[in-house]
């Protein structure tokens, strides 16, 4: 028995899919169906049901009543003969998260589409999916998923959170195909670009490479795609079973006249490096807590800083390692890493534990104040992902580092998962050394990590400066707002804080001078600790004068450099860190 689904893009001009499900021996009381609130990857409840603007059910050739329990439940009336449910989504979301149609592409996850018979999760299930009239299309559409194939356009999966793990795209796309340990991958692009096919191609299958190497030469999953939509402006990913769906700018991919390669491509070559990282380091190899995820309501662990925290830092660090990246380009991106950090005051509130915790309600939901407030388990998570591995290898002497415990847990956890300690139990095993203090000061609590200390291990030299181009060290960020700078962002603890400068506040003049963006910013940036400056502002269309006192300005723009005279203990240790020789 399965769960049988059609989907059909039914009018593209109104982004509307038609789905169908039919259900054999459904629950003769009444079936209860719902749709996921999120969807994995994406740590924010979103209530995809929202988008169901139609529902019906039938059985034994007529309309059976269907109600809906709540926002996302529905229940039909008692049958005992198949079901076919009949409901039409909206799908208007340019995202990597939900579904997308026009005449220029269908695009779906399934959380967003297919509804779920309660009681049968783990049924198998088949899809069909109808074609887009050609005469309604932008060129000619082809069909492109991880999902396993049976026929053309038909396919089938074990279970429902096997199916809903599979995004689909539907376009007149470009796809290339490549090997990496014999398995094949393909990336489909869709999308206006130029893009030097031979040269992404070869720059994947690099990265790739290095990655299959890295977890053992094991691959946990039979072929790979990577679906890839190409706008003016734009930057995401998300990850899944054997696929990933990526969003980029047109300037992110290489052209045929680009030689070296510049931070755009860099950025994207990144993207597509942390999401295959994710097909072992959280699809795979995941917290205990997600093996059986409840798409209904939010899942909560302490460990995003271990799976998006470790994916990275191992995401650039890769790239060094492949020798895509020189060791001053790798540098140049840790130390933007670290800038992004130390602009964040809520590093020294929230910890990383918590902000792992805290993702559905802090980090996927940020407001003006949350630089004050919150902490990147991303970007931190990286940062600490380098501490530890450094702290390893002074502790064995070179003899192990990161790379050995995410392996360990590769080889040991696939089945059982990560508890919130696995990983603080496997670095103590595999060091034969107490790292409790360690955890404690860095991930439940929020000491400073040690970067100045750890960088010199590997003989990188490490400073902090005042940055110049823009004013988070004077204490806020601003926005043009017609003939003024607003107000977008107050730091804590700084002069602009202290002296009461709001978010919203329109700055007109600073010292009765009119200025706003770059004048403005270089004339604040001028001011010295201890002096006074008047800051002119409009307030609910007010104006107003406040007086600011310079005060001690606490740099927060990392700049990262090789030393170059270093002893042969720390150029051995820095080539091991950087290549792994």
């Amino acid at each position: 028995m399965a769960i049988k689904y059609k989907i059909t893009p039914k009018n593209l001009h109104a982004h509307v899919f038609e789905v169908e499900l039919i259900l054999q021996n459904p629950n003769p009381l009444g079936q209860v169906f719902s749709l996921p609130s999120w969807i994995p990857g994406s740590y924010l409840v979103r209530d995809f049901a929202k988008n169901i603007v139609s529902i019906q059910a039938h059985g034994a050739g007529q309309l059976i009543p269907i109600k809906k329990l709540d926002k996302n439940h529905w229940i039909t009336s008692p049958c005992s003969d198949e079901i076919t449910l009949s409901y039409e989504v909206y799908a208007f979301d340019l995202s990597v998260r939900s579904a997308y149609l026009t005449n220029e592409r269908a695009f779906f996850n399934g959380t967003s589409v297919f509804l779920l018979p309660l009681g049968f999760e783990a049924e198998k299930c088949e899809l069909c999916i109808v074609p887009a009239q050609s005469s309604q299309t932008l060129g000619e559409w082809s069909c492109a998923t991880g999902l396993k194939k049976v026929a053309e356009l038909n396919f089938e999966a074990p279970n429902y959170q096997d199916l809903v793990d599979h995004p689909v795209e539907m376009a007149d796309f470009t796809l290339f195909d490549f090997q990496v340990a014999g398995v094949e991958h393909q990336m489909a692009i869709t999308g206006v670009h130029n893009t030097d096919i031979a040269r992404l191609k070869q720059d994947l299958k690099t990265i790739c490479n290095h990655h299959v190497g890295f977890f053992n030469n094991d691959t946990p999953f039979d072929d790979y795609l990577f679906l890839t939509l190409v706008k003016t402006k734009g930057y995401g990913g998300l990850e899944h079973k054997n696929s990933t769906s990526l969003i980029c700018s047109r300037k992110e991919l290489p052209t045929p006249k680009l030689v070296d390669i510049n931070k755009d491509y860099t950025r994207f070559l990144a993207l597509c490096s942390h999401e295959y990282f994710h097909a072992w380091w959280v699809k795979t190899i995941k917290p205990a807590s997600f093996f059986e995820l409840d798409l209904s309501r939010e899942n909560y662990t302490e460990q995003l800083w271990i799976f998006e925290g470790f994916t990275s830092y191992y995401d650039e660090l890769s790239l060094l390692r492949t020798k895509l990246l020189t060791p001053e380009q790798y540098l140049d991106l840790f130390a933007q890493t670290i800038t992004r950090v130390q602009k964040s005051k809520g590093r020294l509130t929230q910890s990383l534990a918590q902000s792992s915790y805290d993702a559905w309600t802090k980090f996927y939901q940020q407001d003006e104040n949350a630089p004050n407030a919150i902490v990147s388990y991303y970007t931190k998570g990286a940062l600490l992902a380098f501490v530890l591995d450094i702290e390893i290898r002074k502790r064995t002497q070179d003899q192990k580092s990161l790379d050995d415990v995410l392996r360990y847990a590769w080889v040991n956890h696939q089945q059982s998962g990560l508890e919130d300690n696995t990983i603080q139990l496997i670095v103590k095993q595999l060091t034969n050394s107490d790292f409790t203090e360690f955890f404690d000061d860095y991930l439940y609590g929020v000491k400073e990590l040690p970067l100045q200390e750890s960088f010199a291990y590997v003989g990188v030299e490490y400073k902090l400066v005042k940055r110049l181009e823009d004013l988070t060290d004077f204490g806020l960020t601003i926005k043009t707002q017609g003939e003024f700078s607003q107000i977008t962002q107050v730091f804590s603890n700084t002069s602009a804080q202290q002296s009461g400068l709001y978010v919203g506040d329109k700055i007109v003049s600073v010292n009765y001078q009119q200025l706003k963006d770059k004048p403005l910013v270089a004339q604040i940036n001028a001011y010295t600790q201890g002096e006074v400056i008047k800051v002119g502002v409009l307030r609910d269309e007010l104006l107003l004068e406040i007086l600011v006192t310079i005060g001690q300005i606490t740099p927060s723009f990392c700049q990262l450099s090789l030393n170059t005279e270093l002893d042969n203990q720390t150029n051995k240790q820095q080539k091991q860190w950087l290549y792994q020789e």
